[in-house]
């Protein structure tokens, strides 16, 4: 067994959990930071009563067993060899109670201890011990060694390296004994199992703390951590959760949380059609978009609120735009809100005349607008004015600037902001490198400051609340990096607002199905040939494809 054999396996996404459920408060939604994990496991052993080392138990028994149900043993010739280095901390102690499983399961294992017994201590101490008895296990004590090349030879021939040194106890440049254990692992030719988290990689932020494990498989406990999701290029690799056999509960004192975004917490959420259904009940969108020459944007916003079940759309553009959008759309509605190449006097009115219209629930502005100053003025007034639910991209969103918090506070009604990481720096006063090192923080603070919900776009684009809230998308999709596809995710939020969605579900319910529609196109295009008119059509067939089959009715 090689690295090689897990090639197939990198960067996928799966769960298992003892709990598992589909709601948002479920443990298998949550995404917690290291310490709301610590407390969350000191609140488990004071409420059940039973002790800490019954969960360290159940934790490192799941992890064995996920690498069994990846790796089952040979039915016939020799069994697979496992090294699996410990730490003295509870990482170290989960790392004894998964070499004792494999071993009695029939792997060969050899562990590798990375401090002197003596100073174990605790759980991980008595952990140990029960090792001990199993005499078939071969133990290393590597503890006084910073020679990688020892390390590397305690390690060769081992199909699967675990590591089992930090997870998430580490808060300080990694030195010494461990650097170099982290070294043999990353050089080692098995595939890397990581308990926990990578050692070395920060739970939260995701950066390593000078040298870190990148890990072809993580298996993390009790719940995803932030540190595992917000970059997926940390060296994580395939993320899968195993439960403490109990039901994680989170104080909400311990929030706000984040949480994972799946098919499973999506799809029921989304509007359907009744029999009777006409024009009206998918709602009318306003899309406040396009320009001279930038008319695709509007078209892409319009035809993906369309495909996502928009009754109809309305697309309010400039004089000059109107008229190349005529010539271009079918479907589509078209108006006016100016008739030069800038905003005027009356286009608040105009705008407002279109939005009080027959089931009109909601408004999209922002793709492919002028950028003069009576545009600027604009956007101003309908962010601050219009009462319809609002969704504010592009060119929308820097009109507004680094006054967009205070303007969007003021909003009469509901406001959903989907930058990408440019843009969130120019409404935030910082620089785009700023706004990736710390994404989290700042979708949090703005959408607390501006009383909107913001999408955060990017890979695990963010989508945050104003109370704290943020749900991470799993979508890593590289096909998506391509021009119009944000237009595309503003039509599809429109689409689902007007459909009735609340703000955050919508928000929540839209970047997955963009995500979804991104890898379903890079499959038929792949991720180089995408482009974003291909994207509507595929958001659409990713609803279709999770429809039940419509009944056979009679025909009379």
């Amino acid at each position: 067994m090689s690295a090689d054999a897990n090639a197939n396996r990198v960067g996928e996404e799966q769960t298992t959990t003892m709990n598992k459920s589909t709601d948002d408060g479920s443990p298998s939604s949550y995404v917690l930071s290291t310490a709301q994990m610590r407390e969350i496991d000191r609140q488990l052993v004071a409420k059940s009563g039973l002790p800490s080392l019954i969960l360290m138990e159940n934790a490192g028994r799941g992890v064995a067993e996920a690498i069994l149900s990846r790796y089952p043993l040979p039915a016939h010739g020799a069994p697979w060899v496992a090294a699996i280095v410990c730490g003295p901390g509870n990482n170290g102690g989960d790392g004894f109670v998964i070499a004792r499983h494999l071993a009695q399961a029939g792997v060969k294992v050899r562990v590798l201890l990375a401090a002197r017994p003596e100073k174990l201590t605790g759980d991980a101490a008595a952990m140990f011990g029960a090792l001990r008895v199993l005499e078939h296990v071969q133990l290393c004590q590597l503890g006084s060694t910073t020679d990688v090349s020892v390390w590397g030879h305690e390690l060769g021939g081992a199909d699967i390296v675990v590591d089992a040194l930090f997870g998430t106890g580490l808060g300080r440049a990694v030195d010494g004994i461990p650097a170099a254990a982290i070294a043999a692992m990353n050089d080692a030719q098995g595939i890397r199992v990581a308990v926990d988290v990578p050692s070395g990689l920060d739970g939260d932020t995701a950066q390593p703390h000078g040298a870190s494990v990148r890990a072809h498989i993580t298996i993390t406990i009790g719940a995803r951590k932030i540190g595992l999701v917000i970059d997926p290029d940390a060296g994580v690799g395939e993320l899968v959760v195993v439960g403490l056999g109990l039901p994680i509960a989170p104080d909400p004192a311990l929030g706000p949380f984040c949480h994972w975004t799946d098919e499973a917490a999506v799809r029921p959420s989304l509007p359907t059609r009744p029999g009777g259904a006409h024009k009206g009940t998918g709602g009318h969108l306003i899309v406040v978009a396009g320009s001279r020459g930038k008319t695709g944007a509007a078209l892409l916003s319009a035809r993906a609120a369309l495909r996502t079940g928009a009754g109809l759309v309305t697309v309010a553009s400039t004089a000059a735009a109107q008229a190349a959008l005529d010539s271009k759309v079918v479907e589509v509605m078209t108006a006016t809100f100016c008739d030069g190449d800038d905003a005027e006097i009356d286009s608040f009115e105009r705008v407002s005349a279109l939005g009080s219209g027959s089931n009109v629930r909601a408004l999209v502005l922002g793709p492919g607008i002028p950028t003069g100053p009576g545009m600027r003025n604009l956007v101003e007034r309908m962010t601050r004015e219009i009462a319809l639910p609002m969704v504010v991209d592009a060119d929308g969103l820097n009109l507004l600037g680094p006054g967009a918090a205070a303007i969007l506070a003021q909003a009469r009604g509901p406001r959903i902001v989907t930058p990408h990481p440019g843009e969130m720096g120019r409404l935030s006063g910082l620089s785009t490198a700023q706004v990736q090192a710390d994404r989290l923080t700042t979708a949090r603070a703005f959408a607390a400051s501006s009383r909107a919900v913001v999408v955060l776009k990017g890979a695990r684009t963010l989508v945050a609340a104003p109370d704290g809230a943020v749900f991470v998308n799993p979508a890593v999709e590289p096909a998506l990096a391509t021009a119009g596809s944000g237009d595309v995710l503003t039509g599809v939020v429109g689409a689902l607002l007007s459909q009735g969605m609340e703000p955050l579900a919508a928000a929540r319910a839209a970047v997955y199905l963009h995500g979804c529609a991104g890898a379903l196109a890079a499959r038929r295009y792949g991720a180089t040939g995408v482009v974003a008119g291909d994207l509507p059509e595929a958001v659409a067939s990713v609803r279709a494809a999770w429809s039940p089959s419509s009944p056979a009715r009679e025909t009379r």
